[in-house]
């Protein structure tokens, strides 16, 4: 009886790290797609960063699809962002007008720039938080509901804003 009991108390712990080990993964994988995303915010071409930022939404999806051996569908993942992102209308509202202010030389440039890319990194941080939580609950892409993520959605782009921003300003605030 001990002997089964150890038995299934190790094949728990193996379980729980390889758990673990995908969580790390994941987690990694997003911080990257940040990165990349608050880089292409700062591109000067008005409305070529939105366009860079989706598509990074969508590799994001993907490699957290690879991930959790999940079947990726890049149509599907398209659609499936598109409404969740249009929970945040505001914020990618913002994103569009920080966008167009790159056009206006220099000063919009800079403004522009510096707003589309903590924007675009809090977004991808929200993305990445609400389809990992999906994949690690045992969730595919065909039965993920934007309707019912969209609070989650909306709390981690806040979480998100909070710590790009606090990135953002921690360097100034050490000068």
């Amino acid at each position: 009886m001990a002997i089964l009991d150890s038995e299934a108390s190790f094949e728990e712990k193996l379980t729980a790290a390889a758990h673990a080990e995908r969580l790390v993964r994941a987690r990694s994988l997003t911080k990257n797609y940040i990165l990349a995303s608050a880089g292409i915010g700062l591109v000067p071409l008005p409305l070529a960063d939105l366009v860079g930022v989706m598509a990074l939404q969508v590799k994001l999806v993907h490699g957290l699809a690879k991930v959790y051996d999940v079947p990726f569908k890049e149509n599907l993942t398209k659609s499936l962002l598109a409404s969740l992102l249009s929970g945040a209308s505001s914020v990618i509202g913002v994103m569009g007008l920080s966008s167009l202010a790159k056009s206006i030389p220099v000063l919009g440039t800079l403004a522009g720039g510096g707003g589309v890319a903590v924007t675009a990194a809090s977004v991808t941080f929200a993305t990445g938080e609400v389809f990992t939580r999906h994949f690690e609950s045992g969730g595919t892409l065909l039965d993920f509901d934007p309707h019912k993520m969209k609070a989650l959605f909306k709390r981690e782009l806040k979480n998100g804003k909070a710590a790009a921003e606090a990135h953002d300003s921690a360097p100034a605030a050490a000068a």
